[in-house]
């Protein structure tokens, strides 16, 4: 089991790129495929898991960005960026969550508005929640998130697990 990248903004950079493929090519399986069922608390530390190890796998493999967990921006009130990353001229935005549209639209404008005045590479990364949630709902909105991103000259590329 794979991220697959349904969505993507066609833009041509070499970090941009190097973290699409990471992403891709990490196997996901052991982290969710007895999600579904888990308790919030269990499912949460199962997140987190998956969450640092794609932190250091992106640390050792892309040296030309500077990773934070958790990273909270001055403005936002207890609310923290699951991966962000630094880079010369840009950042990079990667928030994990369920296959929710309302989750997919809620951060994707929240971030925006925070760092509207920065060049953004956004990034969804949703993973399995319930049965009864929509992935053709989810995707949709990641279509959603793309048109908005080349509107106001960011970038975005939507995962689902």
């Amino acid at each position: 089991m794979y991220p697959q990248l349904l969505k993507k903004s066609y833009f041509q950079n070499d970090i941009y790129e190097d973290i699409l493929t990471v992403i891709k090519s990490l196997e996901s399986q052991d982290y969710f495929d007895e999600l579904i069922g888990k308790s919030q608390p269990e499912q949460k530390e199962m997140v987190k898991k998956f969450q640092k190890d794609l932190f250091l796998i992106l640390t050792e493999r892309i040296v030309d960005v500077r990773w934070e967990l958790e990273y909270q921006p001055k403005s936002a009130r207890r609310d923290a960026i699951d991966i962000y990353g630094k880079a010369e001229g840009f950042i990079i935005i990667i928030e994990l969550d369920k296959h929710r549209a309302d989750q997919v639209a809620k951060k994707f404008i929240s971030r925006s508005a925070l760092f509207a005045n920065e060049k953004t590479f956004y990034i969804s990364l949703c993973y399995p929640g319930t049965e009864k949630m929509s992935k053709p709902e989810t995707i949709k909105y990641f279509e959603y998130c793309q048109i908005l991103s080349e509107k106001i000259g960011h970038h975005y590329a939507g995962f689902i697990i």
